[in-house]
């Protein structure tokens, strides 16, 4: 288990070292206490996704479980109560400022799911190109369909691009009708390197590919996020192609 917080604080690292660049070339500029703030909701993240058997141990009424439903379960009740947090102690704070709306922006839905369209074809044509074939069972299905969405969207998304973008402000790109920042571009690069960089039994393991692919999603997650003005898109899209990925 510590050797996954080592690669976890690595590739933070790799994110901080960025942002201290960008500030130095004038690019961002870096208020602290959003910053600290944005650090401890990643570390307690981590820590629900690795120790949350220790708090809400299902095993015990399902014993054969596969999936982290713990440590997910925990996640998603930490980014509830990290929104309510903000709720409380953020004056001008309102939820659907970190996407939490129905609503979506005026024109919005049509991209939005030519997006989608787009996002789940290329997933299927990825997962047949890695030649695995079908690989689910009922609890996967349910798991993925029902789970990495809920977790990763509000919390990646939603919360925590809230408060990065805060800690790290800059002016914003309008990439097709979706404003981008440097916040989030650093987020989906986060959300790649943790995915393809892993440091397990004293070793480091590297994949280019799972960062690559990754951090590809993690754009499209977040360009539907801000292209829409809402985490309900994202929600649906990672959960469709993690469903999907297991099917074909």
């Amino acid at each position: 288990m510590p050797d996954m917080y080592f690669g976890i604080f690595a590739n933070l690292g790799v994110v901080l070292l960025l942002v201290l660049i960008l500030k130095a070339f004038s690019k961002v500029t870096i208020n602290l206490t959003w910053l600290l703030a944005t650090l401890l909701i990643l570390f307690c993240y981590f820590l629900a996704l690795f120790k949350g058997k220790e708090f809400i141990s299902l095993d015990l009424l399902f014993t054969d479980l596969k999936w982290n439903w713990s440590g997910k379960i925990v996640a998603i009740t930490l980014w509830a109560l990290v929104l309510a947090l903000l709720a409380a102690f953020k004056s001008d704070f309102k939820i659907k400022d970190a996407g939490f709306t129905l609503r979506q922006n005026e024109g919005s839905i049509k991209p939005a799911l030519v997006v989608l369209t787009l996002f789940v074809a290329l997933q299927i044509i990825v997962t047949l190109s890695l030649g695995n074939g079908p690989n689910f069972d009922f609890e996967t299905l349910l798991y993925q369909a029902l789970i990495p969405g809920l977790d990763e969207e509000p919390m990646f998304r939603g919360v925590l691009l809230f408060c990065f973008s805060l800690a790290v402000v800059s002016s914003r790109i309008n990439f097709f009708g979706s404003p981008i920042n440097i916040a989030g571009l650093l987020l989906v690069l986060l959300f790649g390197l943790v995915h393809g960089v892993m440091h397990i039994d004293g070793e480091w393991h590297l994949s280019a590919f799972r960062i690559v692919l990754t951090g590809s999603y993690g754009f499209i997650l977040l360009w539907l996020r801000e292209r829409t003005g809402s985490l309900v898109f994202p929600i649906v899209a990672h959960n469709m192609v993690n469903f999907v990925g297991q099917l074909v």
